[in-house]
């Protein structure tokens, strides 16, 4: 895929994000630096990190607010493993978890970016060289 079509795929996921955050969905990340990145590249609203209370007391708390939550947790293993855990627990406590976002950007960054604190950092390069090589 070329990055021009990569960067525009990204473009309009970051802009569903944006839409369904501003619609109510909650964003889920494991920390800190995600939440950040996310920041940078404009998502603000309702982003939670899954890192401090137990997952399962967090879902539910979750579910008592929201019933759409995205699922933003990084594309390794261990974030495979929670993004699992948590959208069960979601879905137990009557949350519809979505982890489509998640996936279709792991499938267009996983070489690049293993994780979400790295995206902002790898949008903003890709945006860069795209720019430089189609409208210099």
């Amino acid at each position: 895929m070329e990055d021009i079509d990569r960067l525009r795929k990204i473009e309009q996921i970051i802009c569903e994000i944006k839409d369904l955050s501003r619609a109510g969905a909650v964003i889920i990340v494991e920390g800190k630096k995600d939440r950040d990145a996310l920041n940078e590249l404009g998502i603000s609203d309702q982003i939670l990190l899954a890192s401090s209370p137990p997952l399962l007391n967090f879902a539910e708390d979750i579910s008592r607010k929201t019933n759409q939550v995205i699922i933003l947790t990084d594309w390794d293993s261990q974030g495979e493993k929670m993004a699992k855990k948590i959208s069960a627990y979601l879905q137990a406590s009557g949350s519809k978890p979505n982890n489509l976002i998640r996936k279709k950007i792991k499938k267009l960054v996983r070489k690049e970016s293993k994780d979400v604190e790295g995206l902002s950092g790898y949008v903003n390069n890709l945006r860069r060289e795209v720019y430089t090589r189609h409208y210099p």
